[in-house]
């Protein structure tokens, strides 16, 4: 595609473009995280999950913390406290993670081959549309589920549609938009991530307790999956721009040239299987296990340990305002570093603020709030900071003939791995039963614990990358010195 002659490459028709893939992305944001903010009233109607003693919620400010109380019987007879599935326990924790990781990152492989090799015979932006319907549709019926396996299902039917929101829209943007202008439409996609985590609170909290017609958490499953059918029918009507001519040139000139037989696979293998990338995948396991561990926890925790606590509007302020601020930062600060100090310097920036992030962490699980979330809006600005950075670093240090295939295949095992590890948390939770912080500490473990792992393992990282530019730098100069 001809580069656009529109100032930035902007124009209204490639705005509005970028605002549904944007918006479909978001509404896949909430129903992917709707099951974190509705699970106790999810499993209390379906009956899954660990049961244990809960605050009355008829009975405010009653000063009886019923999370003490480790049997139905001391429980029950305090009139503050009642006896019900928490919405924690392995089952939550599979359908929280494993049951949408597996077909998340499975699917998004199989999506993004196809959208590559199936170019002259499917358009791009159908499959996007595909994808919204699917998980509109799935997170819908969630809100007509009646056994946990149907949960599990639908689980799955949202990761599947959710999967290729992120490769097919970033390939569009990168023909839609040109080079002066991709760098800021991958930011307002990734804004998705961030607006969508946010907005799952509202609904989840917000129109469960409004209790719409009798129908409490299904009413918010029904509302937020519903505006993704207006989402998909204006994809559909949305034109793949790959459809000029030009774009169809080079992408076959592209494609012939990557699949030049044994030499491609071996050019993958040396750039996966290198040691900067190892240690980089190692390091994104644990920073996105921790993530992840917050994210699947978070009104779970607050539950918990400050039940007549409205969080709400606070995680809604904390994704928002600082997610987006940092994912903005991550690029924009790491740009200007990497100028001077060279690539190395993305990771040890990366490698600072995630130090930075990990006593915020902390406070975040031991002060109450509202000082809990001073320190999780000032945990955001630090922690999403990485996401920019990883994937910067990334596509720095593949070749270009299999940029896109490293960065797929890393999202698989990042996934994988940090999808299902926060599972661990309940595991770690019951060595502490006889603990009344017995979360608490579990959490410390997965969330804080994990983040200052990944920081050291980023600053190892950068270490390998800082010989590499210093080797080839001097070569430069000795190329330069034998030309003189």
């Amino acid at each position: 595609m001809a580069e656009s002659s529109d100032a930035g490459g902007w124009s209204v028709s490639k705005a509005m473009f970028l605002a549904y893939m944007s918006l479909a992305y978001i509404i896949g944001e909430i129903a992917h995280f709707m099951i974190n903010t509705t699970s106790r009233e999810v499993a209390q109607d379906i009956k899954y999950g660990d049961e244990g003693c809960l605050a009355n919620e008829t009975i405010k400010n009653s000063g009886v913390t019923c999370g003490d109380f480790k049997n139905e019987s001391t429980c029950v007879a305090n009139q503050a406290c009642i006896f019900d599935y928490t919405g924690g326990g392995y089952d939550y924790q599979i359908l929280a993670g494993p049951a949408f990781v597996a077909v998340f990152t499975v699917s998004g492989l199989v999506f993004a081959i196809a959208s590559d090799y199936l170019y002259d015979k499917f358009s791009r932006t159908l499959i996007l549309a595909l994808g919204t319907f699917t998980f509109s549709a799935a997170c819908v019926l969630m809100g007509f589920s009646n056994a946990y396996w149907q949960l599990v299902v639908l689980r799955g039917l949202i990761a599947m549609g959710e999967s290729v929101c992120r490769p097919v829209s970033s390939a569009l943007i990168a023909e839609i938009f040109d080079s002066s202008s991709r760098g800021l439409a991958n930011g307002i996609l990734s804004w998705g991530v961030y607006y969508g985590y946010g907005l799952a609170y509202v609904y989840g909290i917000y129109i469960t307790n409004a209790d719409i017609l009798g129908h409490g958490w299904r009413a918010s499953y029904i509302i937020a999956g519903a505006p993704g059918f207006i989402i998909g029918i204006l994809l559909c009507l949305q034109k793949d721009p790959r459809m000029d001519p030009t774009v169809e040139k080079m992408r076959r000139s592209s494609t012939a040239h990557a699949g030049a037989g044994i030499r491609y696979w071996k050019r993958l293998a040396s750039n996966i299987l290198n040691l900067p990338m190892i240690l980089l995948m190692l390091s994104a396991f644990a920073r996105h296990t921790a993530g992840l561990t917050w994210a699947y926890n978070t009104r779970n925790y607050f539950q918990h340990y400050h039940p007549d606590f409205d969080i709400t509007l606070w995680i809604l302020c904390a994704s928002v305002v600082g997610g987006s601020f940092g994912v903005f930062a991550g690029g924009f600060f790491s740009d200007r570093m990497v100028k001077y100090f060279g690539l190395a310097s993305r990771l040890w920036f990366l490698s600072a603020c995630t130090l930075l992030a990990a006593p915020l962490a902390v406070g975040t699980l031991y002060y109450k709030p509202p000082e809990a979330m001073y320190c999780l809006i000032a945990y955001y600005f630090f922690a999403e900071t990485w996401f920019a950075i990883l994937f910067t670093v990334i596509v720095e240090i593949v070749d270009v003939e299999v940029r896109s295939t490293c960065v797929a295949l890393f999202l698989f095992g990042m996934n994988q791995v940090g999808g299902n590890l926060p599972v661990l948390v309940t595991s770690i939770r019951k060595s502490f039963e006889d603990d009344p912080d017995d979360y608490r500490n579990a959490m410390y473990v997965m969330f804080p614990g994990c983040l200052t792992l990944s920081a050291i393992l980023f600053l190892i990282t950068s270490i390998p990358l800082y010989i590499r530019q210093k080797r080839n730098a001097e070569h430069v100069q000795i190329q330069a010195y034998g030309s003189d």
